[in-house]
């Protein structure tokens, strides 16, 4: 009796083992070496902090805008690199959401390995912003649809 039950444990842990072998290689990471060598860069990537306000305040990566929580809110204008700084423990549901939002919008998408400890532990330094708001004309970005009155059409800011 004891053998099926150990070769059925053995085969779920298996499926589960090649099952987060598939999530992970579903979404791209950069890991903090990487991370920093890419900032130190002419073109680096745009740091998306979507742990949410009070986490962005407590300590962020230098640089990094506040996204929010909530994937379809916030829209970075432009393509190119873009590094998400996910909350600890974030859901397959809420990597899905933002990848998808980001690379329709023609962003090359990243998750940061480890996150904000991660960053900590390879020696990265953190700053804690003044605000969470991002002040036109320091970065491009646009207000999605929707967001403005009337639902007239996004406004893009340089």
């Amino acid at each position: 009796m004891k053998p099926p039950f150990i070769l059925l444990v053995v085969l779920l842990a298996v499926f589960l083992l090649l099952g987060s072998g598939e999530l992970s290689a579903r979404w791209p990471s950069v890991n903090p070496g990487q991370l920093q060598a890419w900032l130190d860069t002419a073109d680096p990537p745009l740091i998306l902090d979507v742990r949410g306000r009070a986490a962005y305040r407590a300590g962020t990566l230098a640089g990094a805008l506040d996204g929010g929580v909530e994937p379809s809110g916030f829209l970075p204008d432009g393509g190119g690199g873009l590094v998400l700084l996910l909350p600890d423990g974030a859901s397959e549901q809420l990597v899905e959401a933002w990848f998808a939002r980001l690379t329709d919008a023609g962003h090359q998408v990243w998750i940061l390995e480890g996150g904000i400890a991660g960053w900590v532990e390879a020696g990265g330094s953190v700053e804690m912003p003044q605000s969470t708001y991002t002040l036109p004309g320091s970065v491009p970005f646009l207000i999605p649809r929707g967001l403005c009155e009337g639902g007239s059409p996004s406004q893009v800011f340089d």
